[in-house]
């Protein structure tokens, strides 16, 4: 199965997203973790050049992932960007497994905006 992660890429939360997709990885599913992206010449990019085409690149794995795993601290851990792709991946009707790594008041919009939630 092909799989979209999102998480913060915060200090804290590193540790997590790379053993999350470990055991992903581990169980056979194609895992897609927007962290390890490496892009052809991206240091001679300007860097709004840069952030636009990793901003398209996440987009298209989000279109070609059958299943979106999100990493939540809660609402005020939880970046923007980590909202934004499970904004995204619900709204192109993708299904959403919502991971509550800490027990943070979460967002009713992220709350209610998956498919399932484990913590």
């Amino acid at each position: 199965m092909k799989i979209y992660l999102a998480c913060p890429f915060s200090e804290g939360t590193r540790k997590d997203m790379f053993e999350c997709a470990r055991i992903l990885e581990e169980r056979f599913h194609d895992v897609y973790v927007p962290a390890r992206t490496k892009l052809e010449n991206d240091w001679d990019w300007p860097n709004n050049e840069w952030g636009l085409q990793v901003f398209r690149n996440d987009v298209e794995a989000l279109k070609q992932a059958e299943f979106v795993v999100v990493l939540n601290y809660g609402r005020e851990l939880t970046t923007a960007g980590t909202s934004w792709e499970q904004g995204f991946a619900y709204g192109i009707g993708k299904k959403i497994l919502l991971v509550e790594m800490t027990d943070n008041i979460q967002s009713l919009m992220t709350a209610n905006g998956r498919y399932a939630t484990i913590k």
